[in-house]
């Protein structure tokens, strides 16, 4: 039987305390459909940070590491009821006594085990470094299968050329689209193409690919893995905001509420910019990583 750490002595006490708070709601809001439920990633490291960061532009932007938060529950329905879970999410970041932001995964028990089994390293990597929060004791994480380092370099390579190739397709196609002035269809396949650039990295870097079209989410599980990609959409004003939301809705709202959709060249001219930027920092540092299993 695998056994995990537990203890969470090398945080803060103020830290301890919101996670003891957060276990606590997450429990309340799902009773018996939670199994367990685990923090991965800097705060389970002792990595994380508080400060301001100066990108690679120049700009300095502030940044905080969320707590990541793995809940895994009893069944697959009950981990796939997306809008329940975005919910308990949204309860967790309101509450006023938790200072640090809070980010959810949702996986249930079989695909957990499953993942392990294959040797899905992202969640090798939960199991080795995260901490248990809360344990039921009803179910038994699996023995995972452990990749060598060239089948991890080559599962990463395979996923690069596959996801960073798709999403410079969609990337042409905004281009096509934008230069007939079809601002709609040129809205979806930008961010498509975001979505994939996205999906490049956090395969390259995890071997997890979330069911996820949400770019916020996928933004902030990217910045998770390097700290570069803060500097990618920016929202340190009001029509950086604005312009990263019309970005995020173009996924439904450009095909289905077309009436209700509107976005300017200036705007399309904005984003596309930092697409780009995100295409240029996937390969830079994907590549890195890459390189990395070999030559750590």
């Amino acid at each position: 039987m695998l056994t995990m750490k537990t203890s969470l002595d090398h945080l803060p006490d103020i830290k301890q305390e919101e996670l003891q708070d957060i276990v606590t709601i997450i429990l309340e809001k799902t009773g018996k459909k939670t199994e367990m439920i685990l923090l991965f990633g800097s705060h389970a490291r002792g990595d994380w940070v508080e400060d301001r960061y100066t990108g690679e532009d120049g700009i300095v932007y502030e940044y905080k590491s969320d707590f990541d938060i793995l809940v895994v529950t009893t069944s697959v329905e009950s981990a796939q009821k997306w809008a329940y879970w975005s919910r308990v999410e949204k309860k967790l970041q309101r509450n006023e006594l938790l200072r640090t932001w809070v980010s959810l995964l949702v996986i249930d028990i079989r695909t957990l085990n499953n993942e392990l089994k294959k040797g899905r390293y992202f969640y090798q990597d939960i199991q080795k470094e995260g901490i248990m929060l809360y344990d039921s004791k009803r179910c038994e994480l699996a023995e995972p299968m452990v990749l060598t380092a060239e089948e991890r370099k080559e599962e990463a390579e395979r996923h690069f050329q596959k996801w960073f190739n798709s999403a410079n397709s969609f990337l042409i196609d905004f281009n096509h689209a934008f230069e007939r002035n079809d601002p709609l269809k040129a809205a979806f396949e930008l961010h498509q193409a975001a979505e994939r650039f996205f999906m490049t990295i956090l395969l390259v870097f995890t071997g997890y690919k979330p069911k996820l079209h949400d770019l916020e989410k996928l933004n902030k599980l990217v910045i998770i893995q390097h700290r570069s990609f803060v500097s990618i959409f920016p929202q340190s004003t009001e029509e950086e905001k604005r312009n990263f939301i019309l970005l995020k809705r173009a996924y439904i709202d450009s095909r289905y509420d077309m009436d209700n959709f509107d976005i300017s060249k200036e705007q399309l001219e904005w984003l596309a910019d930092r697409v780009n930027r995100l295409k240029e920092l996937t390969q830079k540092n994907c590549r890195e990583k890459i390189d990395s299993f070999i030559n750590p």
